[in-house]
């Protein structure tokens, strides 16, 4: 998963930009948006290379989050959030219990983090709130579970920003698709937007019968509205599967040419191999 705009945009309020190498409170040379890695007294930036320092560094920090994916299925604005929280902490880990607490918890912990030194701090205090609030804040737009949609009325209608709901259909024609909507706005836009690259969908939503004619599992989720086979143009699928890990969606399958997804809420992640189906713990 990757930090939105509304993400960056949180880390710049509170962070700052200087284009001029500063000690930090804590002694440590500093410049752009907190960047420490190898500054030196002296050091002048651009503000894009300040941009390009806070793109990478944003990476060691997403991360942090992303370990935790798998167990809170975080939300673009919960991400968003901790990531920011992560980037002035340093860690979610205590936040979280290393896992263990609830996201309510998490939401009311996040506020107590707005002390240096023992002394609570206006500025960090601001802060928290801003992350608390981004953090609870529901993603507009998204319709969660599965949402019942007709070809013909809202075919050419988007999903979001690069999908749209006729690319979903059952092969067979059929007007009636169903599909796992949020699924499809907050993990595999997520997935487009990482790889920058166009995603193909070979197979979502299936008929009952469709799923017959094509020997799906009998309880295929492609008749649910919950599965997705997907090629991202110019990426192996072990590539696209890592990343599918990452964002921590429970049903992954990669096969030899394209990666099954789907919206389960039991993990299950395996590799196809003409066939052969060997269940993994990473890909």
């Amino acid at each position: 998963m990757r930090t939105s705009q509304t993400g960056i945009d949180l880390i710049k309020k509170y962070e700052g930009c200087k284009l001029q190498a500063y000690k930090c409170p804590a002694g440590v040379w500093t410049i752009g948006y907190g960047h420490t890695s190898g500054v030196k007294q002296g050091d002048l930036i651009t503000q894009a290379q300040a941009d390009e320092f806070l793109k990478n560094d944003l990476k060691v920090y997403e991360q942090k989050v992303s370990k935790f994916s798998s167990k809170y299925i975080w939300s673009q604005n919960e991400f968003d959030a901790l990531v920011s929280f992560c980037y002035n902490i340093g860690s979610i880990n205590q936040l979280t219990a290393n896992g263990t607490r609830t996201k309510d918890v998490i939401a009311e912990k996040m506020l107590q983090y707005n002390k240096a030194g023992g002394k609570v701090l206006s500025g960090l205090t601001k802060r928290r709130q801003d992350e608390h609030d981004l953090f609870l804040k529901k993603v507009e737009g998204v319709k969660m579970g599965v949402q019942t949609y007709s070809l013909k009325t809202d075919g050419e209608k988007s999903l979001s920003q690069n999908f749209k709901i006729k690319e979903f259909r059952c092969k067979d024609g059929s007007d009636k698709i169903l599909i796992d909507s949020a699924f499809v706005q907050m993990k595999l836009q997520q997935i487009r937007d990482y790889f920058n690259s166009p995603v193909t969908i070979n197979s979502a939503y299936r008929t009952s019968a469709y799923n017959v004619k094509v020997g799906g599992a009998k309880n295929s989720y492609h008749v649910k509205g919950q599965a997705f086979d997907i090629v991202v143009k110019g990426k192996t699928p072990t590539q696209v599967a890592k990343y599918a890990q990452q964002l921590g969606i429970n049903g992954i399958i990669q096969y030899n040419t394209f990666v099954h997804l789907d919206s389960r809420s039991k993990k299950y992640w395996a590799r196809n191999n003409n066939g052969k189906v060997t269940v993994v713990n990473n890909f």
